[in-house]
């Protein structure tokens, strides 16, 4: 039931993606909400959840990446799994902090995804290693309480066990 709660909320998370933040482009970039919104989840969680988000966002993001299909699943999931191990570190009230790492990860991923790009002989917008960063600082700033009260959430928050 949780797995099948956290792709939905991909889901809809995607079409928000897809569909609205492409008119608030800037320099033809934009943010992610899916990669912002499961960054700063990841921060929150464990490495298996952080590997079952990059897994989840990344193969839904490149459903939309028409050149390296599966590529921002391995970037994602290599990011995530950082930022899982930045987030055991992190005291609970700080939302700068993984914020600011979030941010720092976009920039990371779309660097990555350029460079990748760019040695396939396949020419990317230059001014979106810039300009996607800072668009995911102030979806972040946003969304941050809403990831806090959602890894909250009894079915999203993983019980501990004996």
């Amino acid at each position: 039931m949780r797995r099948v709660f956290i792709f939905l909320t991909a889901i809809l998370l995607l079409l928000v993606d897809q569909t609205i933040l492409p008119f608030l482009s800037v320099y033809d970039s934009f943010g992610s909400i899916l990669f912002t919104f499961f960054g700063l989840f990841a921060m929150r969680t464990d490495f298996d959840d952080a590997i079952l988000v990059a897994v989840i966002s990344g193969m839904l993001q490149d459903l939309f990446f028409p050149y390296a299909f599966g590529l921002n699943t391995l970037v994602n999931l290599f990011l995530y799994l950082g930022l899982a191990k930045i987030g055991l570190t992190l005291k609970e009230g700080k939302k700068t902090i993984p914020i600011l790492f979030v941010t720092l990860a976009q920039g990371v991923k779309t660097l990555v995804i350029l460079i990748i790009l760019f040695i396939f002989g396949i020419r990317g917008n230059i001014i979106s290693v810039v300009v996607t960063p800072v668009y995911t600082l102030i979806i972040g700033m946003f969304i941050y309480k809403i990831v806090v009260s959602y890894s909250r959430i009894p079915v999203v928050k993983k019980e501990w066990r004996f």
